[in-house]
């Protein structure tokens, strides 16, 4: 394994940031950093809101996970939202985003299921002339200390979208494909994290790596003759095309 200044310094790159800027942040960037970040680092305690809300919603809209206890919605919804507003959209509702990870273990499971799963699975990832079809994902990369952290599972605390999981990055694929890296290799092996690997496979699904720019979020794309694994994406960004795949805890 490399060590981790290694991988860091891999990661930074010279980037043209203009027009770019953080959600939330409150008068400067670095105050938002350090506000962030001594949050995550000192263990806070702050009480997290519940999202136990999979009473009262028709599970026929649905598809069980068993491996996160978790129901994941058949279709997207919140269209035309940017990142920000698609949480806010869905923890008004009880439910939350898919982590990356998660969304790599639905996958798997549609894939290896029913035909109606199989149905789904391609629905997601078919590479589609006529249009796009794209789905935000709770991943979200920013630089704690000099060291490029992925942040997941988001709550709103206090008015404010915190991760319950703050991890420096693990070795990954850092670099471009575009092609590609096979998709069945990053399924059936991911990182812990649920990025590709470094010594992935060669193959079709294009493959945008984490920037430590500090405004990098991750979702998935398919349409127009390709399909895209990104994690470099600008949270502010929102189209007709996209939207989020609803997921609440499985509260029976």
């Amino acid at each position: 394994m490399l060590p981790q200044n290694t991988i860091q310094e891999q990661m930074m790159v010279n980037m043209n940031k203009e027009n770019k800027r953080i959600f939330y942040q409150p008068d400067t960037k670095d105050e938002y950093l350090d506000e962030i970040a001594e949050a995550l680092l000192n263990g806070s305690e702050q009480q997290q809101p519940q999202y136990n809300s999979s009473k009262g919603i028709d599970k026929g809209d649905y598809i069980f996970m068993p491996s996160h206890n978790l129901l994941v919605a058949k279709k997207r919804s919140h269209l035309n939202k940017n990142w920000y507003e698609a949480h806010k959209a869905l923890h008004n509702e009880g439910a939350r985003m898919l982590t990356l990870i998660e969304f790599v273990d639905f996958l798997n499971l549609l894939r290896n299921g029913d035909d109606e799963f199989k149905r789904i699975y391609n629905e997601i990832g078919e590479v589609r002339r006529e249009s796009w079809k794209i789905e935000w994902l709770d991943v979200d990369f920013k630089v704690i200390k000099g060291i490029l952290h992925i942040n997941y599972d988001h709550r709103f605390v206090n008015g404010i979208l915190t991760p319950k999981n703050s991890e420096p990055l693990e070795v990954c694929l850092i670099q471009d494909k575009t092609p590609g890296i096979s998709i069945g290799d990053w399924l059936s092996n991911p990182i812990r994290q649920g990025l590709p690997r470094a010594n992935i496979q060669d193959g079709s699904l294009y493959y945008l790596y984490p920037r430590s720019d500090n405004n990098s979020v991750a979702r998935f794309d398919a349409g127009s003759g390709r399909a895209y694994l990104d994690c470099y994406w600008n949270q502010q960004d929102s189209y007709a095309s996209l939207g989020v795949r609803a997921s609440r805890e499985n509260m029976e």
